[in-house]
């Protein structure tokens, strides 16, 4: 798993949600934790994005995901306010 900022990070997720995404391979997953950094990774044919909020400090993030028919997910993006 690669973070927005380009570093490598380990996931350390549920194995069973992960198992049950590399079983179904939905189409995207969308995921997060208060404390886990900003990332998003390739399971297999799913994208998994964990938009990481940061509620302590204030700081609340999101994704937007373009996702065109017949195409899939074209491009997506973390923000933050």
């Amino acid at each position: 798993m690669v973070d927005v900022s380009g570093l490598q990070v380990t996931s350390v997720g549920s194995r069973a949600v992960r198992e049950a995404i590399e079983r179904t391979q939905p189409l995207l997953g969308l995921h997060g934790h208060v404390h886990e950094s900003p990332a998003g990774e390739k399971l297999g044919r799913t994208l998994c994005i964990n938009p990481g909020s940061e509620y302590a400090d204030g700081v609340l993030r999101g994704a937007i995901v373009d996702i065109e028919r017949d195409k899939g997910v074209r491009r997506w993006q973390i923000v933050q306010g």
